[in-house]
C-alpha cells in the first residue's frame, strides 16, 4: 500500500479545433478553448499531483498549428506531470498530431503514453505509474486493456483506457472494455474515455470512471465535468465530478 496521498484531474474528449469557431466570452476561439482552460485552472487550484487526459483532446489529426500551439500555452500553466493518451478522434497513426505536439516542444513534465503494445510511466516523485495502449485504429480488434501489466508495490497504479465499457464484448463493437476486464486489471484508479457525460463504471476493486467531456455543449445537462480523483492509504479512493464549463 502507498504511503502518501495522490491527487490527480481526469478529463477527456476535449475535442480542440480551431476551424470550428463559436461565439465565446474573452479570448477563446470556441468553446472548447475555453473548457480546456478551465481545466488547467481546476488542476492548479486544487493543487493536483497529475492531469490525466484520456484520449480525443483534438477533434482529429487534421487540427491546424495554433491548436497545437494553444495546448502548449496551456500547458505551460501546468504545475505538475500530464499524461496524455490518444483517442479514436486523434488515433496515433501515420498522420497523428502526437509527432507534432512532441515536436512542438510541449515541456519535459508533458508525457505522452504512444506504445500501440501499451506503456508504462514511473512517477517516483509522486509515488505511481500510469499505463496505456496507444490507439491506432478504432475497430474490434483494439482492446484498450490488452495486455494490462500487473500492479506494482508501494506505488499507487493508474490506469488510462479510451473505449466502450460494456459488460460482455460484442464482435461489432469498437475499442470494447469489458466489465471482467477493469476487474482484473489491478488499478487502484482507471481513468476512462470516449463517454462524453459522466459514469462510475468501477468493477470489483477497481474504480473507474468517465468524467464525461469538459465541453457543457457537447454533452447532455451531465457535461461540463473532470473528475477530481484523491487517491489516499488511510480512506481509500475518492472520486468527485467538479464542474468546469455550462451551456450558455
Amino acid at each position: 500500500m502507498p504511503t502518501t496521498s495522490l491527487k490527480l484531474v481526469h478529463t477527456s474528449d476535449v475535442h480542440l479545433d480551431g476551424r470550428y469557431t463559436h461565439d465565446v466570452d474573452g479570448d477563446f476561439r470556441n468553446v472548447a478553448e475555453r473548457a480546456f482552460a478551465a481545466v488547467v485552472t481546476c488542476a492548479k487550484t486544487v493543487q493536483a499531483d497529475m492531469l490525466l487526459i484520456v484520449g480525443d483532446l483534438f477533434d482529429n489529426n487534421r487540427v491546424r498549428d495554433h491548436d497545437i500551439e494553444f495546448v502548449c500555452n496551456q500547458f505551460q500553466r501546468v504545475d505538475c506531470p500530464v499524461v496524455l493518451l490518444p483517442g479514436n478522434h486523434d488515433v496515433h497513426d501515420d498522420t497523428s498530431v502526437w509527432a507534432r505536439m512532441v515536436s512542438a516542444g510541449v515541456g519535459a513534465h508533458v508525457h505522452a503514453l504512444l506504445d500501440h503494445d501499451g506503456d508504462r510511466l514511473s512517477l517516483e516523485e509522486q509515488g505511481a505509474t500510469v499505463w496505456g495502449r496507444a490507439m491506432a485504429e478504432h475497430t474490434p480488434d483494439n482492446v484498450p486493456l490488452h495486455d494490462a501489466p500487473d500492479p506494482q508495490n508501494h506505488v499507487w497504479n493508474i490506469g488510462m483506457a479510451h473505449g466502450l465499457v460494456v459488460e460482455q464484448r460484442a464482435g461489432y463493437g469498437s475499442s470494447q472494455i469489458t466489465h471482467e476486464e477493469i476487474r482484473a486489471s489491478g488499478f487502484d484508479y482507471l481513468a476512462l474515455g470516449h463517454v462524453h457525460v459522466w459514469g462510475d463504471m468501477s468493477q470489483g476493486p477497481t474504480r473507474a470512471y468517465y468524467c464525461g467531456s469538459p465541453v457543457a455543449a457537447y454533452a447532455s445537462a451531465n457535461g461540463g465535468h473532470v473528475a477530481i480523483t484523491t487517491l489516499c492509504p488511510e480512506s481509500g479512493v475518492n472520486v468527485d465530478q467538479h464542474q468546469v464549463d455550462w451551456r450558455h
